[in-house]
């Protein structure tokens, strides 16, 4: 009998370096429902990057409106014939196989231990728009594990607000390819030189009703938008009113870049002086880990959801409601003015990385909590 077998879509490059490093602390497998999917145009499969136990079975993949819908009956066929002690179901609990999974769970079929591994945000779009069917379904897919894995606060809020009353939570906030974003004390210093125009990165898809790009530029007074340069980076549908906005305005100051590759974004994180995520909808934003890292104070929307994690307002940034234009412009106008704080600010985002997000510390926390709750 296999120790564990953890069910997920695609290999993340993210998640990759996270399971080579867990491979040495932790027994487990990971079964893939798909080698890579055209929705992530940048995640590409190298199987020379992977150094953890791993099975590929290619199944059913459609993007239908916003869900990416996979669809893997060989996968779970595995699974009834491995009976493996812990399944981890890293999936939406809304996913064809996690329902497949918890029916054939309940009926006695699957003796596994379930874990669910859990990113909810019910300030989310999806979560936002709730309906009767909807919590039937997600009561009995939770109501099938005992223990959940969680991303962090906004998490464990969530499964309040939806009823749910779980005693046993494994920590395992998202972590990023750590050994990629590294940034030295020259570079830091050029951020700052005198005379230097501050330069803000948003870094989303262009997806106005998600991202909320163009609601927050649009919040800001004129003069404080053109007091910085802004360089957003990300494709979308919505490019063409933003373009519209700035051809407008006269906005020569904010630059579209596109989609940009994971060195190109190192490379402007260097260089910039800020990260803004304006979201929606954002469940657990790599982008904001990705800037405590390196150094960089956030202005970041409440409705993503690791906020609680990675701001510490006034410390190394703002926080602000993004369906209010108040709130946004206010944040704005309280970093500007505290300019002379902004290193120290990036600095105080780097001490909340090394204590909460750095990877062995995260392993460490997530196996400790696992072996203690699931008995491994």
């Amino acid at each position: 009998m296999k120790n564990c077998i953890l069910l997920t879509d695609i290999p993340a490059p993210y998640r990759i370096e996270f399971y080579n490093y867990l491979n040495k602390k932790f027994d487990f497998e990971v079964y893939y429902m798909q080698s890579e999917v055209f929705t992530r145009p940048g995640w590409f499969f190298d199987e020379k990057s992977m150094k953890h136990k791993y099975l590929i079975n290619n199944g059913f993949f459609k993007k239908i409106g916003r869900f990416n819908v996979f669809f893997n009956p060989n996968l779970i066929r595995k699974i009834l014939f491995e009976q493996p002690k812990n399944l981890v179901l890293a999936l939406a609990w809304n996913d064809l196989d996690v329902l497949l999974i918890c029916l054939l769970k309940r009926l006695g079929m699957i003796k596994s231990k379930l874990t669910f591994w859990s990113e909810a945000n019910h300030m989310t779009i999806g979560a936002s728009n709730d309906n009767f069917f909807k919590y039937i379904i997600r009561k009995f897919v939770y109501n099938c594990c005992d223990v959940q894995i969680s991303s962090g606060k906004m998490t464990e809020i969530t499964f309040i607000k939806w009823g749910f009353d779980f005693k046993k939570y494994i920590p395992l906030p998202n972590t990023i390819e750590q050994n990629k974003y590294t940034i030295s004390n020259i570079d830091i210093n050029k951020r700052y030189s005198k005379g230097k125009k501050p330069v803000f990165l948003i870094s989303a898809r262009l997806i106005e009703n998600v991202k909320g790009v163009l609601n927050f530029l649009e919040s800001l007074d004129l003069d404080d938008l053109k007091s910085v340069d802004f360089l957003i980076a990300g494709e979308g549908p919505d490019k063409k009113i933003i373009e519209l906005f700035i051809s407008k305005n006269n906005l020569k100051n904010i630059r579209l870049l596109g989609q940009c590759s994971t060195h190109e974004m190192i490379d402007l994180y260097k260089r910039v002086n800020c990260l803004c995520l304006p979201s929606y909808s954002d469940p657990s934003p790599l982008s904001l880990i990705e800037a405590c890292k390196m150094h960089l104070p956030i202005l970041v929307s409440e409705r993503c959801g690791n906020h609680f994690e990675v701001l510490e307002n006034g410390k190394n940034g703002y926080i602000f409601n993004p369906k209010n234009k108040t709130s946004i412009k206010s944040a704005f106008k309280k970093f500007l003015k505290n300019h002379s704080q902004w290193k120290e600010m990036g600095d105080y985002g780097f001490n909340i990385y090394n204590n909460t997000f750095e990877r062995e510390l995260v392993i460490d926390n997530f196996v400790k909590y696992f072996n203690k709750y699931m008995k491994v």
